[in-house]
């Protein structure tokens, strides 16, 4: 039983308090589960709405207080801006059906969380159908022997004959399907190896690899003040011009915040940072220096509104999302359109499509002996978007394979994704353009 065909469904007569042992009992199994041991953010998440559920506090399960239980966020923040539980519902649904059809397919009663809300069900599930039992021997042999039946080769032939075509249609189909279904394991298993050579490149044993996550204080501090923080004026720690309120720049001191997407990457690339774990470092953008972007590795998160470490690298893109401050909007820019495509893609918060754009880079550190790989969003669910399309091998896979040279190194890339917010909460993910460096590139790459 999926979550669709659970998302009808009700719990049993009584309630959730009525059978509170098996539900903490069935959601302590979840928890310790392979499925979800490892996801930090699933767990809190689905342990949240399943305690106040049992405490009778359903009411208090909206998306803006869960927002503000779970993951951090003021109590004056905007879900329609910032979709992180609505995104974190669609992964937890999907991570259920998961546990259900693997480790939890043998529980007799399971946990869902219903599209279109937030407060789960714990409904009993049917069980499957038992064997029949075997005939007693006592009654095999009483009963009467089978009546001799001799056919009529003439009409059996015939019979055959006439379902001959039939039956061969049937073998070709089933070769066929047997056919695609390897060519698409064989597929699966290639973007697989290309997503882990990748994240190899990126998280090496020899070499150190620094995640730099956003600074959401100076975002609000620009939203404050409407002006732009060049790179050379945040360097040298002077974010205020000659007529900025001294208040504004004490304000923006005190504010040392990063944004949710920073905290899942950063969770995420542990996992992957297996190589060489003492290796892999998280930084705050306004931590770092210029000699720390030359050596190591380097994943920065945002856009250069909040991480202006991207304008080092600005003129080796194609692809621009920049930052009006009079408007607080955005503008994607491109530099040079192809078939297709856009010269320019507005985005502002007040879209009615709800639509957002993401930016994700993969160049040459400054030193040009690593890499620097550069992830960013209009919206923290345009960067969440970035984060995901990274983290899928059907998705990145493909895009490595092209990028990669004939001798085994990966080229330069990037990618403009767009995404568009759905009424039940989930992201689509549209790829608008990618830029792969050309092969013949590859002795200066």
């Amino acid at each position: 039983m999926s979550t669709e065909a659970i998302a009808s469904a009700q719990s049993p007569p009584g309630g959730l308090a009525a059978q509170r042992d098996e539900f903490t009992a069935a959601l302590a199994r979840i928890l310790a589960s392979q499925a979800f041991s490892r996801s930090g953010r699933l767990t809190a998440f689905l342990r949240h709405v399943c305690v106040a559920t049992l405490d009778g506090q359903e009411k208090q399960l909206s998306e803006q207080r869960i927002g503000t239980a779970v993951f951090g966020r003021p109590d004056h923040y905007n879900p329609s801006d910032d979709t992180i539980v609505r995104s974190t519902a669609r992964l937890l649904r999907q991570r259920l059906d998961q546990y259900y059809e693997d480790e939890g397919r043998a529980e007799a009663f399971r946990i869902a969380i219903p599209r279109g809300a937030y407060v789960p069900v714990f409904v009993p599930v049917a069980p499957l159908a038992a064997t029949p039992e075997p005939m007693p021997a006592s009654v095999v042999a009483s009963s009467p022997p089978p009546a001799t039946h001799v056919p009529v080769p003439s009409a059996h032939h015939w019979r055959l004959a006439a379902l001959m075509p039939a039956l061969m249609l049937l073998v070709l189909a089933a070769m066929a399907i047997l056919w695609w279904q390897s060519r698409d394991d064989a597929a699966s298993s290639s973007a697989q190896d290309a997503s882990t050579r990748f994240w190899a490149t990126m998280l090496p044993a020899d070499r150190d690899a620094t995640l730099v996550v956003s600074d959401n204080g100076l975002v609000m501090y620009q939203g404050d003040t409407r002006r732009a923080v060049p790179l050379a004026d945040y360097i040298a720690n002077r974010p205020g011009a000659a007529d900025t309120p001294t208040l504004e720049v004490e304000r923006y001191n005190a504010r040392r915040y990063t944004g949710m997407s920073s905290v899942t990457l950063a969770a995420e690339l542990g996992k992957l940072a297996t190589a060489a774990p003492q290796r892999y470092h998280v930084r705050f953008s306004r931590d770092v220096k210029l000699s720390d972007l030359k050596h190591d590795n380097t994943i920065l998160v945002g856009v250069e509104s909040s991480n202006p470490w991207w304008a080092l690298y600005r003129n080796q893109f194609n692809f621009h999302i920049d930052w009006d401050s009079e408007t607080g909007d955005f503008l994607i820019l491109n530099d040079r359109p192809v078939s297709g495509e856009r010269p320019r893609y507005p985005f502002s918060s007040r879209d009615p499509a709800r639509r957002g754009y993401a930016l994700i880079g993969f160049k040459r550190n400054l030193s040009g002996d690593g890499h620097t790989l550069l992830i960013g969003g209009t919206t923290s669910a345009g960067t969440d978007a970035a984060i995901e399309f990274m983290m899928n091998p059907a998705q990145l896979g493909p895009l490595i394979r092209r990028a990669q040279r004939e001798n085994g190194a990966i080229g330069d890339f990037e990618v403009l994704l767009q995404c568009v917010l759905q009424a039940n909460g989930s992201t689509d993910i549209a790829v608008l353009g990618t830029r792969v460096a050309p092969r013949t590139l590859r002795q200066r790459l």
